[in-house]
């Protein structure tokens, strides 16, 4: 019988048929065709077979089988626990009263370098033309009338030319820095219009000292506060919503607005009477003024803190 002469199985043909196989031209016991006729006519190689079958039988009846931990079970408490220690050891410490004003103080002292350089002497220079204009007028009640529109137009240009955060060449810094961005922003607009308004009380307490009469320090104060509040909301809305365009067409409006208020104020004819008290009521000095200052500006900073929304996106 020719299968009689051919070799006998090697160890690893012995293994493959044990386990048996699979593919092309393979039986059940993993054996192509010539190595399985001598398999089949060879007692010796037979034998070899079946002992290494019932070899792997009782081991793999005595030891369950073995499986590697999975990753969650074996790495992921460890990781853990790791991460978890430093925190708890290293927590960072916290911010007393003291400390954080010192870091608001730092903040809007450093914001000054970012203010554009001819701010500062226009609007001096604006207040100084403002209190001689006061002074010299030759009717003390003209004087008064022209200080309120001319200091919230000052108020309102000085917010436009700090407030629109694109126009910050370190504007990407900001966002890599510990103290968030709308914070930094606010800070700057903070400086400028606390300096402007500032700036506008002394002049019109001097003011109110050279008319005389007919009005007080506080009177004059009221007489631009308000419209230059919601002035300078409008103003800084617009410019972060859209662009320093907006901003000041929405500024330019506000103040045509509390002009037309104090004109039909001085006139009670010349408006209707609807029109001249919702116009009173928002651009003057009053609570409702002063919340949708407060509102706008709110608005102003959510959307500094999230550059790539609008109210314009969905």
């Amino acid at each position: 019988m020719p299968h009689l002469t051919e070799p006998h199985l090697t160890e690893d043909e012995v293994l493959q048929a044990a386990r048996g196989g699979r593919g092309p031209g393979r039986h059940a016991d993993g054996l192509p065709g010539t190595r399985r006729a001598h398999l089949n006519g060879c007692a010796s190689c037979a034998d070899r077979v079946s002992g290494t079958r019932n070899l792997a039988d009782a081991l793999r009846a005595a030891e369950p089988e073995v499986r590697p931990p999975s990753f969650d079970a074996l790495i992921a408490p460890a990781l853990a626990a790791e991460r978890a220690a430093p925190a708890a050891e290293s927590a960072p410490p916290t911010l007393t009263a003291s400390g954080a004003a010192r870091l608001a103080a730092t903040l809007v002292l450093r914001q000054a370098r970012l203010v554009p350089a001819s701010l500062w002497p226009l609007t001096a220079a604006g207040i100084a033309v403002l209190f001689v204009f006061a002074w010299q007028a030759p009717d003390p009640s003209v004087g008064a009338a022209f200080f309120g529109p001319a200091a919230t137009l000052l108020t309102t240009g000085a917010a436009l030319a700090v407030c629109s955060p694109r126009r910050d060449p370190r504007s990407e810094m900001l966002h890599a820095m510990r103290v968030p961005p709308a914070v930094v922003w606010l800070a700057r607009l903070v400086l400028v219009l606390g300096a402007v308004l500032a700036a506008l009380a002394v002049a019109s307490a001097a003011s109110a000292a050279v008319l005389g009469a007919p009005q007080d320090t506080a009177a004059l104060i009221a007489s631009w506060l308000g419209p230059a509040a919601l002035g300078v909301g409008m103003t800084v809305f617009g410019t972060v919503w859209r662009s320093p365009a907006v901003g000041a067409a929405f500024g330019a409006g506000s103040w045509f607005m509390s002009v037309l208020g104090s004109r039909g104020a001085a006139q009670p004819g010349s408006l209707p009477s609807g029109t001249r008290d919702t116009i009173g009521a928002l651009w003057s000095t009053t609570p409702l003024s002063l919340a949708v200052s407060a509102v706008l500006l709110a608005a102003a900073v959510w959307l500094v803190s999230r550059p790539d929304r609008s109210l314009g996106e969905g």
